[in-house]
């Protein structure tokens, strides 16, 4: 009796959808791999040594702009000639009604404008939307994926562009790392809107400073906010803990020389940026726990997360004593970053739309 052999399916019955598969990652990974000239308008550290720093890792011809007089502005872009103009957040500079011209200067010089919607979605309506009507970009980044509908109704190009953090920036903390700060915050108090940071504030901060946990403190205006302080939290961060403001490009130090650093948040559905760069530099954090960092992140294995102010003063008091516990999970948070939260991952979801975006507004432009 003959055996019966196996029906082969033919070779060419698999390789339709696996060619055209393979021919649109190539043309994702060609216009990834396209370098552009980058008009960069923005004076933030935090922002140009991300962001800009980033494009620049990929190739990218970056010019920041420090200047924001407008006549200015367009004298560098007629000198550089970029094809991109990426703008982002927000700040007083930007309130300046001169920025109004910066839709026709992009019709003038054929750029396709990018802006990066930092303050999303907490300040949509009163920051945002009001800034994208007047500056009109073509594609709008958002930091939450709930208002990247909005801006598509308003027929501008939207995706979903998080935090995230850049390496170059950010090395792993030494095993050898000398520390010499018990419990470390880093950041401006930000207390003009009540947010859910009040909450993170009042679980994280305050309840240690009446114990003999030595906290100490970096950003803008807590001295000028202690009055409202005491009255919100009832205390006050100690002058003798507070150290001034922090330039952006010596928070990664402070990061490694910390025990213990506070990862507050300003909303139960989104991270910060500070919480991927401590976590990226493998540093110990204790963070308010939210819906957001429990679905990214690990309790107990990638940061700890606390539920309120005697859990925060239990955890910080028993994790001051196990140095060994303390960089084992921070070794594990920086490799959880490493491998899902850089800004080269962010660019891989958006930067392939960039270059059809760019082509389509010469074509309508000509």
């Amino acid at each position: 009796m003959r055996k019966k052999r196996k029906r082969r399916v033919p070779f060419p019955f698999h390789t339709k959808s696996h060619t055209l598969q393979r021919k649109q990652s190539c043309v994702r990974r060609e216009a990834y791999l396209r370098i552009y000239k980058i008009f960069f308008l923005n004076h933030l550290s935090c922002y140009i040594n991300s962001l800009a720093d980033t494009l620049c890792q990929m190739g990218h011809q970056v010019y920041y702009q420090s200047s924001w007089d407008m006549r200015e502005i367009e004298a560098g872009i007629d000198y550089y000639k970029p094809d991109l103009l990426i703008t982002v957040g927000i700040d007083k500079p930007v309130f300046n009604p001169a920025l109004n011209v910066i839709p026709a200067l992009c019709e003038k010089y054929g750029l396709l404008h990018i802006y990066w919607a930092t303050e999303d979605k907490i300040h949509f309506d009163a920051i945002s939307l009001p800034f994208v009507q007047r500056i009109k970009p073509d594609i709008v980044w958002t930091i939450h994926p709930e208002c990247v509908p909005k801006y598509r109704e308003l027929g501008m190009g939207s995706e979903y562009f998080n935090f995230a953090l850049n390496p170059r920036l950010f090395p792993p903390k030494p095993e050898s790392a000398e520390e010499v700060y018990d419990v470390s915050f880093v950041g401006t108090t930000h207390l003009e809107t009540r947010t859910f940071r009040y909450d993170s504030l009042k679980q994280l901060l305050f309840p240690l400073i009446p114990t003999e946990v030595e906290i100490n403190v970096w950003g803008n205006n807590w001295l000028e906010s202690r009055e409202f302080q005491v009255k919100e939290f009832g205390a006050s961060v100690p002058l003798h803990r507070y150290h001034g403001f922090l330039p952006y490009k010596d928070t990664a130090d402070i990061y490694h020389k910390s025990k213990i650093m506070l990862g507050v948040q300003n909303a139960q559905d989104q991270v910060t940026q500070r919480t991927f760069e401590i976590l990226g530099t493998g540093a110990f954090m204790i963070a308010s726990r939210t819906e957001e960092l429990e679905s990214l992140f690990e309790d107990k294995k990638e940061l700890v997360l606390s539920s309120g102010e005697e859990e925060t003063v239990e955890l910080v008091r028993y994790y001051l004593s196990r140095p060994e516990e303390r960089m084992l999970i921070g070794k594990q948070a920086r490799e959880k970053v490493m491998a899902n939260h850089t800004f080269a991952h962010r660019m891989e979801n958006v930067w392939p739309a960039i270059h059809e975006s760019l082509m389509e507004k010469r074509r309508v432009r000509r």
